[in-house]
């Protein structure tokens, strides 16, 4: 497993609702949940569809989400755990300490 240092606030975001989702997600339906969730909350930020998709290809340049490209349309899936992903961002943290 590759070390993780850290994820941004965003990242921890799209996790959240790909671990919600469960199995596997378009960056469309993810896109959809956060526009959701600004128009709910309206004082959200507006996060554009360009921005998920790069994040979610972000999060699969680390081994975190796996990525499907034989469609036309890309599905991202869970490639850690909720604790597996704390355990590496905890060793990493851990190993800069001591």
């Amino acid at each position: 497993m590759n070390k993780i240092n850290s994820i941004s606030k965003l990242e921890a975001n799209i996790l959240l609702v790909v671990w919600d989702i469960g199995g596997k997600v378009t960056n469309r339906e993810v896109y959809e949940v956060f526009l959701k969730e600004e128009i709910k909350n309206k004082e959200s930020d507006f996060i554009p569809y360009t921005t998920i998709m790069s994040t979610l290809n972000s999060l699969a340049r680390k081994n975190i989400l796996k990525i499907n490209q034989s469609q036309k349309t890309y599905t991202y899936s869970v490639g850690l755990s909720r604790k597996e992903l704390a355990k590496s961002i905890i060793q990493s943290v851990a190993e800069k300490l001591l």
